[in-house]
């Protein structure tokens, strides 16, 4: 009784926590003979942090899942510090997801001898000799099941509980882990009443555009990473979609309107990409990610994976090379909550 009253009282790491990734040893401890903790798989592209220091930068209580529409709750998991997928193991998939991270599989960076806990000082990246996994570890992590790709992204549907937008116990998980502020909380749920009100009526998300084209067509910029593009208007983009708002079967989404005009530099080329549904290797061609261009979840109540936003090339322009070298660097994700919920509808109404 007293260990289960102990286990309640323990704080659960929250946004700005200095942390560690535990030793492969004590990982492995977790995992059952799946390579699963709480049915969350430990990747063998994880296996390099073993020992590392790094920052939690969003607590995980919720993801949304985007090939069936809903949010669903995921518990003892945070993100750190834009550790990413490399795909490496997992047939060269490009998409380069943000990691997930159990609890289990982290400690304070307060209980390493040689990290102070001053929250403002960067925690030291480097691994202890003796906290790194050996070179067969990824052997024993599982990156296919029935002749399909398996990783945490293709795992969430089955370890995951669909959350109801009426549940008031999801916003006050995001105030308790700083996920969330009170007026951002505010902000949000105006948007979430305004997008309600409109499929009562209805009527299509805000900022949800749709095109005159059955069939769409491809455009080929070859574009390479590093590479400045300026994200075409919102008319000359919706040229582009079909009466679906799609361009040969990828959304143009609503939270992608408020980079238009702007200017980025390419993260990087995807042409090949996991389907999470399916396990399959999907092969895309003319499709890149830029650079600091992240998804806010801001229709998504504010998931925090942070994945990429795909771009058609059709839906971009290279900047004249005369003009690169005034360039301004690339603006980071835009802080759209720092807006009034009818300002928000402005930025992204049709």
């Amino acid at each position: 009784m007293f260990a289960g009253l102990l286990r309640r009282k323990q704080t659960p790491f929250r946004c700005g926590d200095a942390v560690a990734v535990k030793p492969w040893s004590e990982i492995l401890a977790t995992l059952d003979e799946q390579g699963t903790c709480e049915g969350l798989p430990f990747m063998p592209e994880m296996l390099s942090y073993c020992g590392r220091k790094a920052r939690v930068v969003r607590r995980v209580e919720h993801v949304f899942l985007d090939h069936l529409g809903y949010v669903a709750r995921l518990e003892h998991t945070v993100i750190l510090d834009e550790l990413r997928c490399s795909g490496a193991r997992h047939d060269g998939c490009q998409m380069g997801c943000q990691l997930l991270w159990k609890e289990q599989w982290l400690r304070s960076a307060a209980e390493v001898s040689d990290c102070g806990t001053n929250a403002e000082t960067p925690p030291d990246t480097a691994a202890p000799p003796d906290a790194a996994a050996p070179p067969d570890a990824a052997d024993l992590l599982p990156t296919q099941r029935d002749g399909k790709l398996w990783c945490q992204a293709t795992q969430l549907p089955l370890i995951t509980k669909r959350m109801p937008s009426w549940d008031v116990r999801q916003y006050w998980r995001g105030l308790r882990a700083r996920n969330l502020g009170l007026v951002d909380l505010c902000k949000m749920a105006g948007l979430l009443v305004v997008n309600r009100v409109r499929w009562w009526c209805g009527k299509e998300a805000l900022g949800m555009l749709s095109g005159p084209r059955r069939k769409t067509v491809h455009e080929s910029l070859n574009l390479e990473p590093g590479e400045l593009v300026e994200v075409k208007t919102r008319e000359e983009i919706q040229a582009t979609l079909d009466v679906h708002g799609k361009h040969r079967g990828m959304a143009f989404v609503p939270e992608m309107a408020l980079y238009c005009g702007r200017q980025f530099r390419v993260a990087r080329r995807i042409e090949r990409m996991i389907e999470e549904g399916t396990g399959q290797m999907r092969q895309l061609r003319d499709t890149v990610a830029l650079e600091s261009v992240l998804c806010m979840g801001l229709a998504q109540r504010r998931c925090p994976r942070g994945c990429f936003h795909l771009w058609r090339e059709n839906w971009l322009k290279r900047v004249p090379e005369q003009s690169r070298a005034d360039a301004k660097p690339p603006l980071v994700a835009l802080p759209i909550l720092s807006e009034s919920p009818m300002a928000m509808a402005e930025a992204v109404a049709d």
